[in-house]
């Protein structure tokens, strides 16, 4: 049976050498446990004489143009830090493939809470409101970022976002599957009909918002936001759809979303109350996002293609590579439901 992890094999003498040499203060690495939780990078938990630390590698294997981009994930964690946005101190990045194979680089171990299910069991109806609240507070501040001051004025193109995005990813679609996929080609061409006439200033996009690439304290504050793999310049909307239309996954899916439960008997604001408060904290005009959700869901499942096909030849980081990318078809076909009208996520808080 084909191996389904594929993580790179941690000489832990040469890393810790390696560290010690390039990371002040760092000393006596005496162990390292892998962490769960992602599907692209690996992640692995150090425990050494000088403190707790995160190692985040590329995954062992053959990659896809462009994908696992830890360089540039490192480039803007390091911008950000010391400013408004609460981020993980990052201390080293290696792109010598001497040491373990692969790029990686170390960060600051952080304790907190993470939430995989939107639903947010155990906690009050006060307490969900105060952290989806937070959570777009947190991406209209992203988006609120000076490029020019942090040095992140050069991080992505100008202009054609979508445009641009849509051909990227379908390119790594076809690579992916060759074959095609009758869903996700269907949701791809009516998104190229239906590509935004509007080509808005670029701002810092996460790329990747979701409630769960954000660390919150027992009080519902935000410690950290993770998971920059995917971020860059371009349309602030492309990362409120993100964050909107994965809460309309059905609540047993992998990814789980919000579909079928009563958000108001939550305490969980309606999507048009989220996007509301998104648009008024960033002084944007009030637009359909029927598009942009789309769209959102459309590179989810082209990302889940990338985790299939890296499943099928043996190199997948996760054990749920495989069910991701055999359940593309959640992705686009929700995106071709919101694209023809559905009425997913629209509750009234």
């Amino acid at each position: 049976m084909t191996s389904m992890k594929s993580t790179p094999p941690l000489d832990l003498p040469r890393l810790g050498d390696w560290l010690e040499r390039h990371v002040a203060g760092f000393h006596g690495l005496r162990q390292a446990k892998p962490l769960t939780g992602g599907n692209s990078n690996p992640i692995w938990k150090l425990e050494a004489d000088s403190g707790i630390y995160v190692l985040r590698t590329q995954p062992a294997g053959e990659l896809l143009q462009s994908a696992h981009a830890l360089d540039r994930e490192y480039r803007v964690i390091s911008a950000l830090q010391n400013g408004a946005i609460p981020i993980a101190p990052v201390h080293a990045l290696c792109n010598d493939p001497d040491v373990i194979g692969v790029q990686f680089y170390l960060m600051d171990f952080l304790e907190g809470d993470v939430f995989r299910n939107p639903a947010l069991p155990g906690k009050s109806n006060a307490e969900r409101t105060a952290i989806f609240n937070a959570a777009i507070d947190m991406l209209a501040r992203i988006h609120s970022v000076d490029v020019d001051r942090v040095g992140l004025s050069d991080f992505g193109r100008q202009g054609n976002y979508f445009e641009r995005q849509l051909h990227r990813w379908s390119k790594q679609v076809a690579t992916a599957l060759p074959d095609g996929d009758a869903t996700l080609d269907a949701l791809i061409g009516k998104l190229r009909q239906q590509l935004p006439e509007d080509d808005p200033p670029a701002v810092l996009l996460h790329g990747d918002s979701r409630l769960d690439n954000l660390m919150f304290s027992s009080e519902s504050q935000i410690l950290a936001v993770l998971d920059w793999e995917l971020s860059t310049l371009g349309d602030p909307l492309a990362d409120l759809g993100q964050f909107l239309a994965v809460l309309d996954l059905p609540p047993d899916y992998l990814l789980p979303g919000l579909r079928g439960l009563d958000r108001a008997a939550l305490g969980i604001p309606s999507e048009t109350s989220m996007a509301t408060r998104y648009f008024e904290a960033t002084r944007r005009p009030h637009v359909d996002l029927k598009f942009y959700k789309a769209f959102a869901l459309f590179r989810q499942a082209a990302m889940s293609a990338g985790l299939r096909r890296r499943a099928l030849l043996g190199t997948a980081v996760s054990d749920q590579a495989l069910a991701f990318g055999n359940s593309l078809d959640t992705f686009a076909g929700l995106g071709l439901e919101i694209l023809n009208g559905g009425q997913a996520g629209n509750h009234a808080l």
